[in-house]
């Protein structure tokens, strides 16, 4: 949005006089019975620079003493109003008052103290329980001179300059603002976004991580940096909160209906983060603040740091902030899980008590302790200047590193289908209790997951007003994102484990599974062989044999460059119409590396729980959850508390020099890279004219995009698949093959958005428009990923779909706001969402060639001549769905 500068003249006197030139010659009437109508842009900031911004706007003459107004915070102000309403407005829930005198000057002055009607102890106790600003009456003093006040500051404050820019918005929205200088409410700004009505979190050991909005994901709200896309270290487009600090955030506003000149991408909504600049922070500022923060599960505590300077010059003309902030906190997570559910797979006929036509059989049940150490670290720079009342230029750069380090021990029993017995069903066909005692094992993990992520962001904003009724804005902007894992620690695991049984039960009105027998073996378990495998107590480390040996990671580098300029024209139309365009370019490179170790079985070369390597006992020692480990979820009482556990590293080392083997990762098929190029261009036409004699903003816009979009990826080829021991089976698959498409499409998005104020507290809106969200970059993957290659029939593998376009929305919204009190208000909202193009996930049989399932023939043990086609189930996403919201 183009802001206005403004002229100014000013004296050493203790009076300031605001004009613009023109009108020192001829000022206007302003008191007349219709009054012209004027369009103002002006932010919450202190009153000086509010009265001088709303003289130039509004080509007035404004007087007021400096002394009256220092220290006193002005409303934001916007829209098309006449000037006696607009200074109200400004100045409303202040101790200020605006006059018209004889020759049409508006002089500021201080408010007539009124003292207050006494109160009843019930009226007293009624504020109370409102939080009323008047709980406390205190008879005004003596005044030692003659502009004493109180500030309000706090919670309050906040509220109440949130409040203010939800009524002046000519859109639906809500925001936020900073309690203080860096100070948001929460402590994380994911969390602070859940105070919004519609907005909901996703968390991330323990911190807020994505936002949901009105039921749509991450992945449907654009999330902007002072009116900028941000690179994000995601496989797509989602934006990470946890990535930034809350004390760089001066404010955000979540924008729930589009209008033309907002930025594609949205169907929830659009979240603007706004930073601190420093010439709204009048003279020098210094804020730090050192915090500790506790965590009850890994009784430790974090520190916290962080610590912001401004400061301005040449008369408020340059100004000058930096910030910086640490935070660390470690964190445990106790899990119990089941990674899905197998649908449909070969349990023996003859095993299953009652059959149902579709049957459900949980993959694996684990328990697991995580032990989180976060650090994340953030600088920000701004440089604004204002060498003249036409122009102001801002500069800005944010750097900013998260870098978690998760270490997990857990164990875990994973189920094959076809060797289950005693199974049975309940209503819905879902597997409440079976036992397996032939190709189990009791597994110990040791996993990591590290998320070493940066982020960096650079701007360049001009804001020129070369003539009073035409303005620009001009904005170019570049941020990287990278998350640098070329060694697959973002998902290892490493595992010993041995052959053994299980009992799994889950019982009504218990949460938590049931699962024993494993505790000690009997005669009846066998090796991979086949032979006799009785071994003594599950926490005996002589047990421990070695398996699955896994590395997986993405390198993520994400570059997004946009560049944008934005015309006002007041002069356009005759009044009261006006004209806002503007035209935008965005290009997004996105290049997702996978690494893995799982070609061609790489992971898998000590596969079968084998007596040698013989592993030794001192890599494991017992691990105690703890007696209060899950104990808020029924059905803790008969977990298991104690498991053996080890460290991944040491165990890698010993079996690559055991063998000479090669556990590291390589360079797979998944990798891929797209280039997206938007180019887009808005009108936007306004009309301010009163309906009904009461004020009323209309705006109707068009916004046209056309978008291009490159991929660049690989084919791997599956060649066979060879057996590796009693449940698992390994691809094998050729070089990689690479591969490019190309895709293309328009869109045009009308907006239509109306705000009738229908008394001084009601306030009505009405809404319609048409957005859009792009598929999610992880969806375009042209490369198929061999997910699962089990015994027993799971074989899973999932795609993307290069051609895919973006959803489609129809949006109506209807709200009403009642304003009853300064710091209060009520809002009635309603609102409809008709998603075309909704994308959904598609599951096909597939098979590839000639390929076979080794153990599905005669021997289950060995490929034959009987085996069979191996059928993947392939997922992937497609177009074609409508959903109403």
């Amino acid at each position: 949005m183009v802001q206005r500068a403004y002229q100014s003249i000013r004296s050493g006197f203790p009076m300031k006089l605001v004009a613009s030139a023109l009108l020192l010659i001829t000022a206007p009437a302003i008191a007349t019975e219709q009054e012209e109508l004027r369009r103002f842009q002006i932010e919450s900031k202190p009153a000086d620079e509010a009265l001088i911004e709303f003289a130039s706007q509004g080509n007035l003459t404004v007087v007021f003493p400096y002394s009256l107004v220092k220290d006193i915070q002005a409303n934001a102000l916007q829209g098309y109003l006449p000037a006696s309403d607009a200074i109200t407005r400004l100045l409303a829930d202040t101790r200020l008052q605006a006059q018209i005198s004889e020759d049409n000057q508006i002089i500021v002055s201080e408010k007539p103290q009124v003292p207050p009607e006494p109160q009843s102890l019930f009226e007293r106790f009624i504020d109370f329980v409102r939080g009323d600003d008047n709980l406390i009456k205190i008879e005004p003093a003596k005044a030692i001179s003659p502009y004493e006040h109180i500030m309000v500051r706090g919670y309050r404050a906040s509220i109440r300059e949130s409040q203010n820019i939800k009524r002046e918005s000519d859109v639906v929205l809500d925001n936020i603002q900073a309690v203080e200088i860096g100070k948001l409410p929460d402590q994380n700004l994911a969390e602070s976004l859940q105070r919004i009505a519609g907005v909901a979190i996703d968390r991330a050991e323990g911190e807020g991580q994505f936002v949901t909005v009105r039921g749509f994901g991450p992945e449907f709200n654009r999330v902007l940096l002072n009116g900028r896309q941000m690179a994000t270290d995601n496989l797509g487009r989602e934006f990470s909160f946890d990535t930034l600090a809350s004390e760089i955030v001066s404010g955000v506003n979540v924008y729930k209906t589009q209008n033309a000149q907002q930025q594609s991408g949205s169907i929830g909504a659009t979240i603007d983060v706004q930073t601190a600049r420093p010439l709204s922070i009048p003279h020098f500022q210094f804020v730090g603040s050192v915090k500790g923060l506790y965590d009850r599960n890994s009784r430790d505590f974090s520190p916290q740091y962080s610590a912001l300077i401004s400061n301005t010059w040449h008369n408020n003309r340059f100004g000058a902030l930096l910030a910086f902030n640490e935070q660390q906190r470690d964190a445990r997570i106790d899990e119990a899980q089941i990674d899905g559910w197998l649908v449909n797979t070969n349990i023996p006929a003859e095993q299953i008590s009652n059959p149902s036509d579709n049957i459900f059989v949980p993959r694996n049940y684990d328990q697991r302790v995580r032990f989180d150490e976060r650090r994340r670290t953030g600088t920000t720079l701004v440089l604004q200047y204002r060498p003249d009342d036409t122009l102001e230029l801002v500069a800005d750069a944010l750097h900013t590193r998260l870098d978690v380090s998760t270490n997990a021990t857990s164990m875990g029993h994973w189920f094959t289908s076809s060797n289950l017995e005693q199974v049975s069903m309940d209503e819905q066909g879902t597997a409440v209790s079976f036992v397996q005692n032939i190709g189990h094992a009791t597994d110990f993990h040791a996993r990591t997951f590290d998320r070493p992520a940066k982020i960096d962001a650079v701007g360049l904003n001009v804001d020129w007003q070369p003539e009073s009724a035409f303005a620009w804005e001009l904005d170019w902007s570049l941020s990287r994102a990278e998350i640098a894992d070329t060694e697959g620690a973002a998902n290892a695991l490493s595992l010993i484990g041995y052959l053994n049984r299980s009992r799994f039960a889950l019982q009504e009105g218990y949460l938590l599974p049931r699962i024993d027998g494993f505790e000690s073996a009997e005669p009846n378990v066998v090796d991979a062989n086949g032979f006799p495998s009785g071994v003594s107590h599950y926490l005996d480390p002589s047990n421990g044999r070695a398996h699955v040996m896994l590395r997986r990671g993405w390198h993520i580098q994400d570059e997004v460059q946009q560049f944008r300029i934005d015309g006002n024209w007041d002069d356009a139309f005759a009044q009261p119409f006006y004209l806002d365009f503007g035209y935008q370019f965005t290009e997004q490179m996105k290049t997702n590396t996978r690494y893995d170790n799982e070609a061609n079985a790489r992971h898998c070369q000590y596969c079968g729980y084998f007596d040698t390597p013989d592993i030794p006992d001192d890599f494991q020692s017992v691990f105690s959850a703890g007696e209060d480990f899950l104990s808020g979820v029924s059905g803790h009482h008969w977990i298991p508390k104690q498991w053996l556990r080890h460290d991944s590293e040491p165990l890698f080392s010993f079996l690559e020099s055991y063998g000479n083997s090669d556990l590291g990762v390589a360079k797979r098929g998944s990798s891929f890279a797209v280039t997206e190029q938007i180019n887009a261009a808005y009108v936007d036409f306004v009309l301010n004219q009163p309906l009904l004699n009461k004020p009323f903003t209309l705006h109707a816009g068009l916004r046209f995009e056309h978008t291009k979009v490159h991929i660049a990826g690989f084919i791997e080829q599956l060649q066979r698949l060879d057996i590796l021991d009693q449940t698992e089976l390994g691809p094998v698959t050729g070089s990689l093959q690479p591969v490019t498409f190309e895709n293309r499409y328009r869109n045009w998005l009308p907006s239509l958005n109306a705000k009738w104020e229908l008394s001084d507290e009601l306030t009505s809106r009405f809404a319609w428009s048409r957005s859009l969200t792009r598929p999610t970059i992880s969806q375009l993957s042209p490369g198929v990923t061999l997910n699962t290659t089990r015994q027993g029939g799971d074989l899973r593998a999932s795609s993307g779909n290069t051609q895919l376009h973006p959803f489609e929305s129809e949006n109506l919204d209807i709200a009403l706001e009642y304003y009853y009190q300064q710091s209060s208000y009520l809002s009635l909202g309603f609102f409809v969402k008709r998603v075309s193009n909704f994308i959904t996930t598609q599951s096909n049989t597939v098979v590839f060639g000639d390929v076979t399932d080794p153990s599905t023939g005669d021997d289950p043990a060995a490929p034959d001549n009987n085996d069979s086609l191996a059928e993947f189930d392939l997922v992937q996403p497609q177009n074609g769905e409508q959903a109403k919201v």
